[in-house]
This record gives C-alpha cells, sequence and structure tokens, in this order.
C-alpha cells in the first residue's frame, strides 16, 4: 500500500516540531503565571480578618480622650489599632497604635486614652490589623 500526498497548498504548510514547542512553552509559561497569581492570593488573604466598630469617646481634656472601641477578630490573635483624635477643624490633634493583646473571643471591646496636643471633639478609630 502506498500512501497518497496531499496535494500542495490545499491544507496549509506541514506542522513542524518546532511549532509544536513553541506552543507547547506557551502553555507552561501561562500555567506557571497562573499558579503564581493563585499562590500569592492564598497567601495574600489567609491573615485572620479583623474589623472594627467605634463604640464612642469620653473624658475628654486638653491632653487626651478615651475611646472605646470592639475589635472582632479569631480567637487567639494579637491585634493593632490606629486610634486618631481630631478638633473642631478637624485636624489630627492625637494618634496612637494600640497593640492589644490576643483574647479568647471572637469580640472584645477596648477602651484606650490617646494623648493630644490640644483638646479634641472626638476619637475614632481608623483601622486595625493582625500584629507582626
Amino acid at each position: 500500500m502506498t500512501s497518497v500526498a496531499a496535494p500542495p497548498g490545499r491544507y496549509g504548510p506541514e506542522r513542524t516540531s518546532t511549532g509544536r514547542r513553541w506552543r507547547l512553552a506557551a502553555l507552561v509559561a501561562c500555567a506557571v503565571v497562573a499558579l503564581g497569581a493563585v499562590s500569592w492570593l492564598g497567601l495574600h488573604h489567609s491573615e485572620p480578618t479583623v474589623s472594627f466598630q467605634n463604640y464612642g469617646y469620653s473624658n475628654v481634656t486638653a491632653e487626651s480622650v478615651d475611646v472605646t472601641f470592639d475589635v472582632t477578630v479569631a480567637q487567639g490573635t494579637a491585634v493593632v489599632c490606629t486610634i486618631d483624635a481630631s478638633n473642631a477643624l478637624h485636624a489630627q490633634v492625637g494618634t496612637l497604635d494600640a497593640s492589644l493583646p490576643a483574647s479568647d473571643q471572637d469580640t472584645t471591646r477596648y477602651t484606650v486614652t490617646v494623648r493630644t496636643t490640644e483638646k479634641p471633639v472626638n476619637g475614632v478609630v481608623d483601622s486595625c490589623r493582625t500584629a507582626s
């Protein structure tokens, strides 16, 4: 039995092993990039979620304000919260990075004193993050 050759130009150029290698290399490169992206996302979002709720402020003096707030985070996770105090013109007159110990509850209420350079009109939590 003899093999019949296809008419020239009818089915396009013959495939070469070089073209297959390039496609395979491109596919492997895309897979590596995708795996890296998935790994980064997994590691980036693996830290416990921290949320906070401002509860109020009290004991406002020319030198300080007490700020009360709730922090919700996984039990046993220490956090650092940034608390700001502002004056009547909304200028920051005090700030504190409060290191809060790990708790055996998911939600814990804290009261911290923020020292100020002048009398504040409020005190609020700006952000909270896990302690490193």
